[in-house]
């Protein structure tokens, strides 16, 4: 398959909707309408018209996909093609599985809609890729009465992108604006005194927030229960690394992980998006129009609301899944730590490594932590974006992991996963951790973020157990191919 190394557009070749869902091991169901149209017949985008949404089937409790299909099959940016990319199609065949009467959540850094409302049509740089999710929410909304509120960070989006972005979804959807992240009480970044030491001279430094959720959280789907076990619904999460627009899509390494049929992993998702909109609503001084478990958990520290219980927060009984949300203490050992904690390197033996940078004091710790392990004998290596002077890792970093003989790359096609894979040395067990927080302690302690750990090895249900072990095999060989391709950092 020709590869999108540095290139700017390469041959395109097939990607009918078969290919695009047999890739995630899923197929159409029957009757649906196709996702079919453009000015490349070879590529599909979702056309709602008279029949139904067109949607997914045969999901597994967990699916996931990297953009790297896409990127193989049109090049790195494609700038001259503005047929939309699979990757995001697939989002909107989830969206497209909302039931009647549903509910969506949207929690994101930032979406686009640059070029799409001009009178002419879509523009000279029509967002086309996101274009297709704001069909399959027009759609399920006017057709299914759908109820959708979105979520967005304000500084991430210049009152003229938020402008276009409202026309888009005028009539579909209700927009909200967090500044300087939902659950920072102040409204904006801090300054914080350093003083000066007998190395140092005294500095000021700015800590800034933000809201960095991607989340689609849906309480009803078409699908049906997953399974008949207990804790089993028809809701849907999907999460990804990468925000709506094009340029995410196309100039950066994504993935993307859906949980399915997971009714207390859909219910944390819920319960925290409505704690994040009610401070976009109201600021949230207080905690009065939390829902009752955010109330239970958030604790206001230095005027943040943040969650101590970084151990993570089960989901339903079997499926061996844990979400942990930022901000978080500056005094909890943070989630990444706490899940290295529990390695044990005679039994988990493979860890790799997908993440977006290692800049910062939370980074240092990181690889503090990967160098004991492996001395301990695990098998360590860690794939890093293109670097741009000290933005994908530190000079202290790649010291501290080369002198502890640890493989560690940059991919030369930006990098935006913040992915853990872990495991094991024997046996089919095998742990998948995968965050919009990269390892860094703004992310970590400052913003809004979460973090997944699924665990084959605690999920006593055999299909739940079964589906995390195909989640890790299809990230791994994602994850092998870009570090086939990476360079020296």
């Amino acid at each position: 398959m020709a590869k999108a190394w540095g290139r700017v557009q390469t041959n395109i070749v097939a990607i009918g909707l078969a290919a695009i869902v047999a890739w995630a091991g899923i197929v159409a169901p029957a009757g649906a309408a196709d996702f079919s149209g453009g000015s490349d017949p070879s590529l599909t985008q979702p056309k709602a018209t008279g029949g139904t949404c067109p949607t997914l089937s045969n999901i597994r409790p967990i699916e996931v996909w990297y953009n790297l299909d896409d990127m193989n099959a049109r090049g790195y940016s494609d700038p001259g093609n503005h047929d939309p990319w699979p990757f995001m199609v697939k989002s909107a065949q989830v969206i497209c599985g909302a039931a009647q009467n549903a509910e969506i959540r949207v929690g994101m850094f930032f979406i686009r809609a640059l070029g799409t409302m001009t009178s002419a049509g879509p523009g000279s740089r029509p967002e086309s890729d996101p274009e297709v999710i704001y069909n399959a929410l027009e759609w399920v909304h006017k057709n299914r009465n759908v109820k959708i509120t979105i979520v967005l960070e304000k500084r991430s989006m210049p009152e003229a992108t938020r402008n276009l972005v409202s026309k888009r979804l005028s009539g579909i959807a209700s927009v909200y604006y967090c500044s300087h992240g939902c659950f920072n009480t102040r409204n904006k970044s801090t300054k914080i005194v350093k003083k000066a030491t007998a190395t140092t001279e005294a500095s000021t430094v700015e800590i800034d927030y933000i809201n960095h959720e991607k989340i689609i959280a849906i309480s009803h789907t078409v699908w049906g229960n997953s399974d008949s076990n207990a804790g089993s619904d028809d809701s849907v999460v999907l999460s990804s690394s990468g925000n709506w627009a094009r340029s995410q899509t196309r100039l950066f390494y994504q993935e993307s992980v859906l949980v399915y049929g997971d009714k207390q992993y859909t219910t944390l998702m819920s319960n925290r998006f409505d704690a994040m909109l009610y401070c976009a609503k109201t600021g949230c001084k207080k905690n009065t129009g939390f829902p009752a478990d955010q109330k239970a958990w958030l604790k206001s520290k230095r005027a943040i609301w943040v969650d101590p219980i970084q151990s993570g927060h089960p989901t339903a009984s079997g499926r061996g899944t844990w979400v942990a949300f930022a901000p978080a203490p500056t005094t909890t050992r943070d989630y990444y730590l706490q899940a290295f904690d529990k390695v044990d390197c005679a039994v988990q033996n493979k860890i790799r490594i997908a993440m977006f940078r290692l800049t910062d004091d939370a980074s240092k710790k990181f690889a503090g932590r990967l160098a004991e392990m492996k001395k301990q004998g695990c098998d360590i290596k860690i794939v890093l974006t293109s670097p741009v002077g000290n933005y994908s890792v530190t000079k202290y970093v790649k010291k501290k992991l080369k002198s502890a003989g640890i493989w560690f790359k940059c991919s030369p096609v930006s990098l935006h996963t913040k992915l853990v894979l872990i495991g094991s040395k024997t046996g089919l067990d095998a742990k998948v951790i995968t965050a919009t927080a990269p390892m860094g302690i703004l992310s970590l302690t400052q913003s809004d973020e979460h973090t997944t750990i699924f665990d084959s090895s605690r999920a006593t249900l055999p299909e739940y157990a079964q589906a995390i072990r195909h989640a890790y095999g299809e990230y791994m060989t994602g994850w092998t191919e870009i570090a086939k391709e990476s360079k020296g950092c």
